[in-house]
């Protein structure tokens, strides 16, 4: 055999074992995308618990695909040049979710974002990032869609659905 079939047979046969590696090291590795969909009931926490910089705290207990207690606390509260036309209003707050999502349990550590309108009951749509998470959670990511209704005297309820992304 010459040296230079030699080589390439040599690189032809490392490239492949260097590719049956990755590929067998990133399937052990992959991460489960779950489709989660339900609803949960919140309702506004006050007093000297609610450490939000704008004053609103918000408390959910999340039934369906996601089991669990949040906790969040608002960061901004943002008006519009239209809110005195709509009652909507803008939000960010930075959320925990103790949970349970198909028998792994943690905290998922979430940034909100979204628009409710101040009516009394009124409309509320929430895009929760997810960027973290402890437990049998950590490393988690995704995204969940939320909408339904809130009262600051009431409370309110909504529904979600989105993808949480475990490692």
């Amino acid at each position: 055999m010459n040296s230079r079939l030699f080589r390439a047979a040599t690189l032809t046969g490392a490239a492949a074992l260097g590719y049956a590696l990755l590929a067998g090291g990133t399937s052990s590795a992959k991460a489960r995308t779950i489709q989660v969909s339900g609803f949960y009931s919140e309702h506004a926490v006050t007093g000297p618990e609610c450490t939000s910089p704008v004053g609103l705290c918000i408390a959910a207990e999340y039934r369906g695909g996601i089991r669990g207690a949040l906790a969040g606390n608002a960061s901004a509260i943002i008006a519009t040049a239209d809110t005195p036309a709509t009652d909507v209003s803008a939000f960010t707050s930075d959320s925990t979710l103790t949970a349970t999502i198909r028998g792994r349990t943690g905290t998922l550590l979430i940034k909100n974002a979204g628009v409710f309108s101040s009516t009394d009951g009124g409309p509320i749509v929430d895009v929760q990032t997810v960027v973290g998470g402890t437990g049998d959670l950590a490393g988690a990511s995704g995204s969940i869609r939320a909408s339904g209704t809130f009262s600051f005297a009431n409370g309110g309820r909504s529904e979600y659905t989105g993808t949480v992304v475990l490692p």
